[in-house]
């Protein structure tokens, strides 16, 4: 945070005059370039190799029998890191129409997670757009020009790798679009169910460590992803 510092000294001894909004707006530029920056640099060193294995899913969303939407997610693991990018699009009928897509990209080094990002639109309205990036001992969210601080210390799980693997011996877990670590519970049978927000969420089906079935519970409608493979 070097130029932020620059500033700081240069207000204090009155070389430059700059407002604590100006400031705050500075900081948050310089905090997004470093985020960029570091995903980045990790992107184009691994673009230039193949990764070490890669695992790609297919879910169906499916609702009363009719298949309204697809996920479509991608595991790359290259050496110490996992990569995981997820696609999604749904196009249904209720009262109106409802069109959503999102994007999100997870990336994982040593067993933590470094990066996320999520992007979210409901017809033509940006629902969800943030950058969770880890610096130092903590995480920083920039959501909407804003950046704070989580108050998490370390991220090991969170929601889409429950797609690739079955949370055996694991209680919670970081839902990315929530920005918050939430609660997982077994059922038994490899049933576990993960509570989102209030009246939302998923029961995920396991057989033999691998996810056959999804229900997803929110208060605008139910659906059932099924994986195509």
């Amino acid at each position: 945070m070097i130029p932020l510092l620059i500033f700081y000294v240069l207000k204090k001894h009155n070389v430059i005059i700059v407002s604590e909004n100006r400031l705050l707006k500075i900081k948050t530029t310089i905090q997004k370039i470093i985020v960029l920056l570091m995903l980045s640099v990790f992107t184009c060193a691994q673009g230039s190799n193949k990764p070490d294995s890669e695992t790609s899913k297919v879910f169906q969303i499916v609702k009363n029998d009719k298949v309204i939407g697809t996920i479509n997610m991608v595991k790359k693991i290259y050496g110490d890191s996992i990569i995981y990018d997820s696609e999604s699009q749904i196009n249904v009928k209720l009262l109106l129409r409802f069109e959503i897509t999102g994007n999100e990209k997870s990336v994982f080094k040593n067993g933590i997670l470094v990066y996320s990002s999520v992007y979210r639109k409901l017809n033509n309205k940006v629902k969800a757009n943030h950058v969770i990036a880890r610096q130092g001992t903590h995480y920083n969210l920039n959501d909407n020009n804003k950046t704070e601080i989580l108050g998490i210390n370390s991220i090991e799980q969170n929601l889409i790798s429950l797609y690739f693997k079955e949370p055996k011996n694991i209680t919670s877990i970081f839902c990315d679009n929530q920005k918050e670590m939430i609660h997982v519970k077994s059922l038994g049978q490899g049933k576990y169910k993960v509570e989102i927000s209030n009246g939302k969420y998923n029961i995920f089906h396991y057989k033999d460590g691998k996810c056959v079935e999804v229900e997803a519970v929110s208060p605008m409608f139910d659906v059932v992803l099924m994986p195509t493979t």
